[in-house]
């Protein structure tokens, strides 16, 4: 029980990787945002099929374009018995399956085309290009002539690696073989070929070793680079170019113990090259860690990962999935130094997860909500932590502390030393509202000019699922995406997971700005209902008016006139005598008209 070993699983991620699908033992399969950590969808085949049938998995999510919906997420599932399912999982139906066209079985599948097309690759060479919504035959080619052991396709959707003796490679765009190894291999189990194929990665059956090779394909040639070793044979590992002018690569392994493990070779032959590790444990296990030496019952399985990003300037960006399989946790990890140790703190299991956007909060035995921030990790200094994105909570209010000794915002910035240390993480919600109610527009320059890439895309993505709430936390989060936008724009455009990140606040952004026209006409016939109402209250409560005539002296010296006026004054009298009797607001009108 002194570790804690990874048993095969059958995961994919999408081509942007922002989706990850898992295949449960009990045969339901699960797929995952790996920005949100929230569940898109699941499925589960009726007839009983066993997930051991299951050979291989491919998942796509297609968003529809200016239009309102959450768009189409296809999930394509080969058999060992050579049968093909396409699944819309947000439906929960079968689109289409195909039955006895690769007898042999099904080697792999790829979706490309943004999901409109998909590649098979049956086990015996045999290989199809399909379209994913009908299943009609777009086109057929031969990938092998005999069986194959192992294949791969590169990310960006343009080659498919194979072993079958011999290493091969081929372009998917017409099917024709580019490359071939002159002499026959061992079995090869794992392969993986970068994005511009001029790296290939194998392994053979229950090996720790790792074979690298160089590719030139205008020269069709193969030759044998360096060898990397890992202390446990490999589940899965993928390589892409490091982005460097020279022929660089870096190298994600995942292990059977559950640990990641990270090269970065400035060349295919270097020797000599110190991994990163990758490893996951749990924060409430950190006390008994101290008083323990079986620390690794503490540790938490990496249960998929895959390169995220590598850019120009040599950065790493590691996507990690860890946890129960039932609510896996993701976290992007900046692989800067070579032979550094990441330890991911993992929330416990009352964290918040989210399941089609509805906020779900796990309950203890006793029945109470429970949410747990992650405590520090107090490891070793060549150790660097690192949190997972915990975007389940909601985000729909205002916490206010009206205690005079809470420090503020100012005095929190500068105890926690975010910039400096670089651990200004958007995954923690409470910091992160703090962050966004200061609204000083150079405080916010100086704060998102400083923040590293991998803490960029966490931002965006943290302030997106913000903006879907309304009244005083949308308010401060627009100054902070306005200028996360104005200081990254090249870096957030450069990774695609970024992509369905902005596509969500554009299409935000249009609901929200279609609805202005509509709202600011029913606000102005509220506004002139509202004065027609005040106006009538006025007029209908309104006093009557009574006008005093004051008497000059020098009526006095003309009789006539006088004897006249109060002649006058008497008739007067006489009818405001009769028009006021019942009248008890007017009293004394009789003394005024003697």
């Amino acid at each position: 029980m002194g570790k804690q070993k990874v048993k095969p699983l059958l995961t994919c991620f999408t081509q942007e990787g922002d989706y990850l699908a898992i295949l449960s033992p009990d045969g339901t399969v699960k797929i995952w945002s790996t920005s949100t950590g929230s569940l898109l969808a699941e499925w589960k085949q009726s007839d009983g099929n066993l997930p051991n049938s299951y050979s291989c998995m491919a998942c796509s999510f297609i968003p529809k374009k200016h239009k309102k919906g959450r768009g189409t997420c296809l999930l394509a599932i080969g058999l060992n018995e050579g049968d093909i399912w396409i699944i819309d999982v947000l439906a929960g139906d079968k689109k289409w399956s195909s039955t006895g066209y690769y007898p042999s079985g099904i080697a792999g599948l790829s979706f490309r085309n943004k999901g409109h097309s998909l590649y098979v690759i049956g086990s015996n060479g045999k290989a199809s290009e399909i379209n994913s919504e009908n299943g009609d035959l777009i086109r057929e080619f031969k990938a092998s002539k005999r069986s194959i052991t192992s294949l791969t396709f590169s990310q960006d959707g343009k080659y498919l690696a194979l072993a079958n003796g011999k290493l091969r490679v081929s372009s998917l765009e017409n099917g024709k073989e580019l490359l071939k190894s002159p002499d026959d291999l061992d079995p090869v189990q794992y392969i993986s070929i970068s994005n511009d194929a001029k790296t290939i990665v194998t392994s053979g059956f229950g090996e720790t070793n790792l074979q690298v090779w160089s590719c030139d394909l205008s020269s069709k040639t193969l030759s044998g680079g360096s060898v990397i070793s890992m202390p446990r044979p490999p589940l899965a590992f993928e390589c892409k170019n490091s982005g460097s002018d020279e022929d660089g690569s870096v190298i994600l392994a995942l292990s059977e113990s559950g640990i990641a493990y990270v090269w970065n070779l400035d060349t295919v032959s270097q020797d000599d090259v110190e991994p990163t590790k990758i490893t996951v444990k749990l924060d409430k296990a950190e006390g008994d860690q101290q008083k323990s030496a079986g620390s690794r019952k503490s540790r938490i399985p990496v249960i998929s990962a895959r390169l995220h990003a590598t850019g120009m300037d040599q950065q790493v960006v590691a996507l990690i999935a860890y946890g129960p399989l039932d609510s896996p946790q993701f976290s992007l990890v900046n692989v800067s130094k070579a032979g550094e140790n990441i330890v991911i703190n993992a929330v416990d299991q009352t964290e918040t997860i989210q399941e089609n956007g509805t906020s779900l909060l796990k309950v203890d035995p006793n029945g109470k909500p429970n949410k747990k921030r992650a405590a520090p990790d107090p490891d070793l200094a060549t150790t660097r932590s690192t949190n997972d994105t915990g975007h389940g909570e909601n985000v729909d209010g205002v916490l206010v502390n009206d205690d005079p000794s809470e420090p503020t915002m100012a005095e929190k910035l500068a105890s926690l030393n975010l910039i400096e240390n670089g651990k200004k993480h958007a995954d923690d919600h409470a910091l992160l509202l703090d962050c966004l109610y200061t609204q000083d527009e150079k405080v916010i320059a100086n704060s998102v000019s400083q923040l590293n890439p991998s803490d960029v895309l966490k931002l965006l993505q943290s302030l997106v699922s913000i903006t879907q709430s309304r009244g005083a936390v949308l308010a401060c989060a627009l100054p902070w995406i306005k200028s996360l936008l104005l200081h990254h724009a090249s870096g957030i455009m450069s990774q695609e997971s970024s992509l369905l990140a902005l596509n969500s606040l554009y299409q935000l952004i249009e609901s929200r700005v279609s609805t202005f026209e509509s709202a600011l006409q029913i606000s102005s016939c509220l506004d002139f209902l509202y004065a027609g109402v005040v106006e009538d209250e006025f007029v209908e409560n309104a006093a009557i008016p009574v006008i005093f005539e004051d008497t000059d002296e020098s009526d006095e010296e003309e009789p006539e006139d006088a004897m006249e006026t109060d002649d006058q004054e008497n008739e007067d009298g006489e009818a405001l005598d009769e028009a006021s009797d019942g009248v008890s607001d007017f009293e004394g009108i009789d003394d005024m008209s003697d």
